[in-house]
């Protein structure tokens, strides 16, 4: 069996050095949380995040403590909506160095 878990490793070392698109680079962890944050900044915080207890009355009723996991969330979420613009900057941005660089 150590053979087989060597052989595996093996596999997926050639595999990623005959494709260097598959590595993960700054580039594309940069990337992944421009969309993450898009993700999080088209929420409607009135009828998607209230019915999950994720939007910011539940912190300012004292429902959820800003310091709690889900209170970071929630402030994470309610930061990312009101960068909006900052956002559409960053993705011209990525659009026009994917467009030039490929």
């Amino acid at each position: 069996t150590v053979r087989e878990a060597l052989g595996w490793r093996r596999a997926l070392v050639r595999s990623l050095d005959n494709n260097p698109s598959a590595t993960m680079t700054l580039w594309t962890f940069c990337q992944s949380m421009l969309l993450t944050f898009n993700a999080f900044a088209i929420l409607n915080e009135q009828r998607f995040l209230d019915k999950y207890g994720l939007g910011q009355g539940a912190v300012n009723s004292g429902y959820v403590p800003s310091g709690s996991a889900r209170g970071q969330l929630i402030g994470v979420v309610t930061a990312t909506q009101y960068a909006r613009v900052p956002l559409v900057v960053l993705n011209v941005l990525v659009i026009f160095v994917k467009m030039v660089f490929g």
